[in-house]
């Protein structure tokens, strides 16, 4: 084993643990929410239970990459379609942020569908990588050595 591919498993490493910080955090956020959305607790930690678990499992956890990957890009795609055509003369704006933007309107925009292509890639890559390091979390074999 050579000093270049040490240095370049030490860096997918180090990636792959940030990755897995940033999908903790998108698993607390929907747990939040819909903990929010039912007023219940159980449901807050049942989802934050259930899909940290999720995490462990094969197909499941590549399903749920994706799946985070798509909200990625609906959320972008969304963004950038809003401020496609943004008047800064209209004063209600501030409004318009807050409505709600129809599925087939959001990827209507060439930005919006650069912008919301480059964020699934983006994150799927993230996320695979977040994957990979919770399959080295529970690796019984040294497969890098």
């Amino acid at each position: 084993m050579s000093v270049g591919s040490v240095r370049k498993g030490i860096t997918q490493a180090k990636f792959n643990e940030d990755a897995s910080s940033i999908i903790h955090g998108e698993i607390l956020i929907l747990s939040v929410i819909f903990g929010v959305i039912f007023s219940s607790w159980y449901v807050f930690g049942a989802m934050l239970l259930g899909m940290i678990i999720c995490l462990f499992i094969p197909i499941i956890n590549i399903l749920m990459g994706v799946c985070f990957s798509v909200l990625w890009a609906l959320i972008s795609a969304a963004i950038a379609s809003y401020f496609q055509d943004v008047n800064l003369d209209d004063v209600t704006v501030i409004w318009d942020i807050f409505t709600v933007i129809g599925i087939s309107t959001i990827f209507s925009t060439p930005a919006s569908q650069i912008v919301g292509s480059l964020f699934f890639l983006s994150g799927l890559g993230l996320h695979l990588g977040a994957i990979e390091w919770t399959r080295d979390l529970t690796d019984t074999e040294d497969r890098n050595l």
